[in-house]
């Protein structure tokens, strides 16, 4: 699979500029790839279920508790970008007919996940993959897409090609999240309160 050079390289074409053998090199487009590699990668792959970038992990409990709210705070794994899941709970809406609390059984605080379920809480979350070997060939054509748009204005000055740049980029994308989600079995949700008010 490509290098971050590599997937550098092939949105640098993408913009008619010249070729770069290293981040570090002395130049424009060597400078502008550097500035927005990181924040570009982490924005695309918080910004959609990659099943690449998946992980599964089971969660010890913090020796501290929430001030108030919850019994149990667990933190983060270090290359977390977005909680997919925890233990069997999916988000959705609520049967009581009366509220005067918060029915949420857990929220994301600063970087710590806090709940009433007690250890191991196990957790699905999209991770920060910087090994450019375990993207999917869609995705890396796909980040070359979001770089050449991003790099547009700087390299290039033109509106034409920025416009062009940003059709690119959709394209690329809807490609990616469509080959994606292919190779995905159905996943079945629990049925909402609509549905269950009716059995």
């Amino acid at each position: 699979m490509a290098s971050q050079v590599e997937i550098a390289n092939r949105a640098l074409t993408k913009l008619g500029a010249a070729r770069i053998i290293s981040f570090d090199d002395d130049n424009k487009q060597a400078r502008a790839v550097k500035s927005m590699f990181e924040i570009v990668r982490d924005a695309e792959l918080r910004a959609h279920l990659w099943s690449f970038s998946v992980k599964r992990v089971s969660l010890a409990a913090l020796s501290t508790t929430p001030t108030w709210g919850f019994d149990y705070e667990y933190q983060l794994p270090s290359d977390y970008l977005r909680l997919v899941q925890v233990n069997d709970v999916y988000p959705g809406p609520s049967l009581d007919d009366y509220r005067n609390a918060s029915v949420a059984e857990y929220v994301v605080e600063s970087r710590k996940i806090l709940t009433n379920f007690t250890a191991p809480l196990n957790i699905r979350y999209m991770a920060r993959i910087e090994d450019t070997t375990q993207w999917d060939a869609t995705f890396v054509e796909a980040i070359a897409s979001r770089l050449a748009f991003e790099m547009c204005e700087d390299l290039t000055q033109s509106n034409t090609k920025k416009d062009s740049a940003r059709q690119d980029y959709r394209e690329a994308l809807i490609a990616a999240i469509r080959s994606d989600g292919i190779e995905q079995p159905p996943q079945d949700l629990p049925d909402d309160g609509w549905v269950l008010s009716r059995l």
